[in-house]
This record gives C-alpha cells, sequence and structure tokens, in this order.
C-alpha cells in the first residue's frame, strides 16, 4: 500500500499521523483517596466508600482490594468482615470529591493549557514541544514532576500514562499503576509493542464485556493481538470505532483531546430516598430540591431547557406491594433555566404520576431539548420579566457559590430534608463548608 493509499484510508476515521504526546493523569483509588487527605491516621487503614443510601461498595483502597472487597459488595452482607478487618467505611461525600477533583485539574493547566477531563479522577493532557522521539527521559520527568505537584497541594497520589494517542496513554497509565517499578509514571513508545501483549483485550480502554467473547473467537486476546488485526477485516466486522482503536494502538491518533466540552443534550438528577415515602409533601421536596440542582446545571453551562420530565417508582425489590413506575413530561412555551419555574413544572408532573397508598423509592427530574440560553428565542405571550428573572437567578447562584450550597434555597425543598438518602458515616466537607474546615489543636 503506497503512502497516498494509506492516507486516504486513514482519512476515512479521522485519523491522523501525531507528532504530540498526549498524557493520561488518573487518582489512584480516588474517593478513598480523597476521605484520606485531612485524616493522616487512615494512612495504610483499609477504605471503603459507599454507594447512595449507603447500599454497597463503589470505591475502595489498595489495602481492602487486598482484603478481597468488590465492587458492589452490599454493605448489609459485608459488615461482620468489615469490623473484623478493621475497615473504615465511609459514606459518599460527593462534594468533597467534586471540589477535589476540580483542585486536580487547576494543578494540570500548569503543565499545559490543552486539557480534557474525561472523568471526575481522569483527564487527557496534551502537549507540544516536549519529548521528541529521541528524548522519552524528558517525558518521563514531566510525569513525575505532575505527581509531585498534584501531590503536594492536594495530597492526592496520582499516576501518569504518557504516548501518542489516548488509547496508549490509557495503556501506558495501566502499567504505570500496576507496575511499582516505574513509580507511577510509564512512558509508551509506539514502535515498541511489547507491553501490547501483557495487555488483555477485556482491560483495553472502549473494549466491553459483550465484545470481549466475539473478538476472542476471532483469536484477539490481546492488545497486541488487536492492534496486528486488519483494520478493514475489523472495520467490516465490527464498526468503524473498533478500526480507530487499532489505528491508536498502532501509534495514529485518531481520538482527539476535546478541550471544548461538548454541550450536554439533557441533564437528570435523581436520588434515592432515605427511606421509603408516601407522603406527597416530602416527596415534593424531594423534585423541588432536584430542579434546583437540575436548574443550577444549566446556568452554569448556559444551557435552557425545552422539555422536563418526572419519574417515580417504588423499591423493585418491595415485599409487600406491586412495584410502580411511571413519568410525566411538558414542554415549556420558552426554553428556560429559572429555576422557579422549573420547580412548578416539575411539582406539576409529580401529581401526575403520583398514587396514594404506595411507598416510593426514588424521584428523578429530567431536562431535555437543551439549547443556549444566551439564543433563547423568546416567546410574545409569555409572562414575567426576562431581565429580572435572569439577575435573581444570577444573584441566587453568586451567593450559593459563595457561601455554600442551598445558603439560599427556594423554600419548596424544605428545610429538615427528611426525605434524603441515608448517609450515616458522611465525612466533613472540609473543603466546601466553613463550618467542616479542619481544626489544628
Amino acid at each position: 500500500m503506497t503512502n497516498n493509499s494509506s492516507d486516504n484510508l486513514l482519512s476515512h476515521t479521522n485519523c491522523s499521523h501525531n507528532s504530540q504526546w498526549i498524557a493520561l493523569v488518573d487518582v489512584n483509588n480516588f474517593y478513598a483517596s480523597c476521605e484520606r487527605i485531612f485524616r493522616p491516621d487512615l494512612e495504610g487503614v483499609p477504605i471503603v466508600v459507599l454507594s447512595n443510601n449507603d447500599g454497597c461498595v463503589i470505591a475502595r483502597s489498595e489495602e481492602a482490594k487486598k482484603l478481597g472487597y468488590k465492587i458492589g459488595d452490599l454493605f448489609h452482607v459485608i459488615k461482620p468482615k468489615l469490623r473484623q478487618t478493621g475497615t473504615r467505611v465511609f459514606s459518599s461525600n460527593y462534594a468533597l470529591y467534586g471540589n477535589m477533583s476540580d483542585r486536580v485539574n487547576e494543578i494540570y493547566q500548569r503543565f499545559t493549557p490543552s486539557i480534557e477531563v474525561y472523568s471526575i479522577d481522569e483527564s487527557f493532557l496534551r502537549f507540544s514541544g516536549v519529548g521528541a522521539a529521541h528524548d522519552l527521559e524528558a517525558l518521563a520527568e514531566l510525569g513525575h514532576h505532575i505527581r509531585k505537584t498534584v501531590r503536594q497541594y492536594t495530597g492526592l497520589p496520582v499516576c501518569v500514562g504518557i504516548s501518542t494517542t489516548k488509547t496508549l496513554a490509557k495503556v501506558a497509565n495501566r502499567i504505570a499503576k500496576k507496575n511499582s517499578k516505574y513509580g507511577g509514571v510509564f512512558v509508551f513508545e509506539p514502535d515498541n509493542k511489547a507491553q501490547l501483549q501483557q495487555i488483555s483485550i477485556g482491560d483495553v480502554w472502549g473494549i466491553s464485556r459483550r465484545l470481549t467473547p466475539k473478538l476472542q473467537a476471532l483469536g484477539i486476546y490481546s492488545a497486541l493481538d488487536l492492534a496486528s488485526a486488519d483494520p478493514k477485516r475489523i472495520r467490516s466486522g465490527f464498526n468503524v470505532v473498533l478500526e480507530r482503536m487499532v489505528h491508536e494502538l498502532n501509534g495514529i491518533s485518531c481520538l482527539t483531546v476535546e478541550e471544548v466540552v461538548p454541550a450536554r443534550k439533557s441533564i437528570f438528577v435523581s436520588r434515592g430516598f432515605g427511606r421509603y415515602l408516601s407522603d406527597i409533601s416530602l416527596i415534593q421536596q424531594a423534585v423541588a430540591s432536584h430542579a434546583t440542582r437540575a436548574g443550577e446545571k444549566l446556568r452554569g453551562q448556559q444551557l435552557a431547557a425545552n422539555k422536563l420530565s418526572v419519574s417515580l417508582r417504588t423499591s423493585p425489590h418491595g415485599k409487600d406491594q406491586i412495584y410502580y413506575k411511571n413519568s410525566f413530561s411538558i414542554t415549556f412555551a420558552e426554553a428556560t433555566n429559572e429555576t422557579a419555574l422549573l420547580i412548578k413544572a416539575a411539582e406539576h408532573c409529580l401529581k401526575k404520576v403520583y398514587r396514594e397508598g404506595l411507598q416510593y423509592q426514588k424521584v428523578g427530574v429530567f431536562l431535555g431539548g437543551l439549547v443556549s440560553s444566551q439564543g433563547v428565542q423568546q416567546n410574545i405571550f409569555a409572562k414575567g420579566d426576562v431581565k429580572k428573572s435572569k439577575a435573581l437567578m444570577s444573584v441566587l447562584d453568586d451567593l450559593n457559590r459563595s457561601h455554600g450550597r442551598d445558603t439560599v434555597r427556594f423554600a419548596a425543598s424544605g428545610i429538615n430534608d427528611d426525605w434524603k438518602m441515608r448517609q450515616k458515616m458522611i465525612s466533613p466537607r472540609y473543603t466546601t463548608r466553613w463550618s467542616d474546615l479542619p481544626v489544628v489543636r
């Protein structure tokens, strides 16, 4: 195949030969590590973090992993073992985790302006003008400098994987994390594919459990096997996404670092109740609170919603009643992000799906038809002062941002929060609430 035909093939998959380097920086055991930042007494102690309503394990420290705790372990089942092994248990503290994630990403900006926040604990960083092909030591030094800086300013441990594509950066990060001899940093040279043989196909980024057996049936058991596969055959047998992965594993970039986060197409806020609820007034408070959170997210991204839905359900595992699940939607005459209107619409939808006599477990508020709030087409028949509404929402957001969430809130959300999920073992919100600041004696 000539170079021209090779370039034509790559153009059909949006791939190109990449002269830049990409790092994937991942905070080790993120939730558990956040719980240790202000608790040095927990260093070396096994930690598990629980899901909403303290249901099951969603995160573990390295010590807890070695004790055999698994993601999804039911809390009530493993309670005896937790006591026997001295494992510390925490309810999810999303305020702390989200704030620490923001702080870590601010530190990454010291090294490059090109950053894609991939998840709460992972970010892709793109570098140019550093670490030429013959100067991999400079890249490794950069990785160690990132690790040291994050640790110094946040107390969080990270691993850094560096290569020429996002998929190889993911592979490099896994190698850095699994092999202590690399000191938490690994630079993957695209021409040196020996390490790919050690990566199971099921551990390759983007390969699902459902896809794994299909690839294995074709004799593809490792990342190296996939990298060695014929791209055209992979595309015809699967799809262009998997074909791009073949190119990525060969050092050809097909996935760009998304510096600008694509606008959301929808927003969904949902929480299980701390106990079964039948009183509609308490459920209304939950719905108002969810609508408030959704409104904050809309305004934070300069979006407005054309549609709102409320979903309500009982427990699918209830023994004393039938399983009930229903939802109702309305379309606004004019796209909005005003909390008062969202709450009013959500309460209307709730009344349409609520049935007396049932014990409910969960309610959610969904916003769809999202558009830029800067270009909303005004409805000449709409009532209310748009400028006054925007000013009010701006003041509300500023107060809550400066003084803590729910410093000012709508009365519809209630005061006592009797509906909120169980969080009996939640740690203080050290970084986002003045009253929770650690005190040094």
